[in-house]
């Protein structure tokens, strides 16, 4: 497994407005936690945790940490302003977007346009996903209000908190069970294997460690990159700032230390640390894989 980097450029236009809040020093969250320490289970069993709030991002991402502890997914859905994509950590799962489908294993990813119906269901036992949902939009409101709600919520409450959100249903979900037919590539969308690349280019760190484009910001408009890091020796960059990025880090191998300003962290494996553009960080990997 590897260390996932996630850059985040904002808009130029954002910071010519004083009024508009970022993050002034990098916060970190733990294997299990949630932003705001508000836990948003998917069927009250599958810790679903918010990393990344709107909040952190003036709206332009938000970021989950999923562990499936069923064969479950949700329904046929499509998001009406935002894109999503997933980052398989651990497990199998059958993915479906439009009416072509795809199986991703650990280290695959795959990135869901908006206006599109997608769904997704684990084939595994045990599962875990990362994802990103950009713009953030109202997700963050949808699983807040669908915890709430709980289990004896009905079926027209249930949906009109999906409309209220920017959601709109389109069918049942998958099942673990049934016979899945997987496409050869998609129409839409794309899919991203274990050690490629997006763009079919292989970056180095050091000459020895991998560091793969997995979303560019030409799929993003701009507005979002996402990184597959492997380091392969103890170190990191030396201390640095981004003047028009955020940064954040997820381990899901390893141990790190990062510095952002004065302060340092440690950080292991299901950890994540936010750092605010310019402000002086760095981060050295400690173990020898990470």
């Amino acid at each position: 497994m590897s260390t996932s980097l996630i850059a985040l450029p904002f808009l130029s236009f954002l910071q010519s407005f004083s009024f508009l809040k970022l993050p002034q020093k990098a916060f970190i969250l733990k294997e299990g936690e949630s932003r705001f320490g508000f836990p948003t289970p998917f069927l009250g069993v599958n810790p679903n945790d918010l990393k990344v709030s709107s909040k952190d991002t003036l709206g332009k991402l938000s970021t989950f940490d999923y562990v499936g502890n069923q064969k479950a997914g949700p329904s046929l859905h499509s998001h009406l302003n935002q894109d999503e994509v997933f980052y398989v950590l651990d497990g199998k799962y059958i993915f479906q977007l439009g009416n072509e489908k795809q199986l991703l294993n650990a280290g695959d990813l795959i990135f869901l346009p908006r206006t599109i119906p997608h769904s997704w269901v684990q084939i595994s036992e045990k599962g875990h996903l990362y994802y990103f949902l950009q713009p953030a939009g109202k997700m963050e409101e949808f699983f807040i209000r669908m915890t709430e709600m709980g289990a004896n919520a009905t079926a027209a409450e249930r949906a009109q908190v999906g409309i209220d959100s920017g959601i709109k249903n389109h069918g049942p979900s998958l099942s673990a069970t049934d016979e899945h037919i997987i496409s050869n590539s998609l129409s839409n969308g794309f899919v991203v294997r274990a050690g490629k690349s997006r763009l079919g280019e292989t970056t180095w760190l050091n000459g020895i460690n991998r560091n793969d484009i997995k979303v560019s910001a030409k799929d993003t408009g701009s507005e979002l990159s996402i990184f597959e890091y492997n380091g392969k020796e103890k170190g990191g960059p030396p201390l640095h700032l981004h003047y028009h990025q955020d940064e954040v880090f997820y381990v899901s191998e390893g141990d790190y230390i990062f510095q952002c300003a004065e302060e340092k962290y440690k950080l292991g494996k299901g950890d994540m640390i936010f750092l605010p553009r310019e402000i002086p960080h760095t981060f050295a990997q400690i173990t020898d894989n990470g």
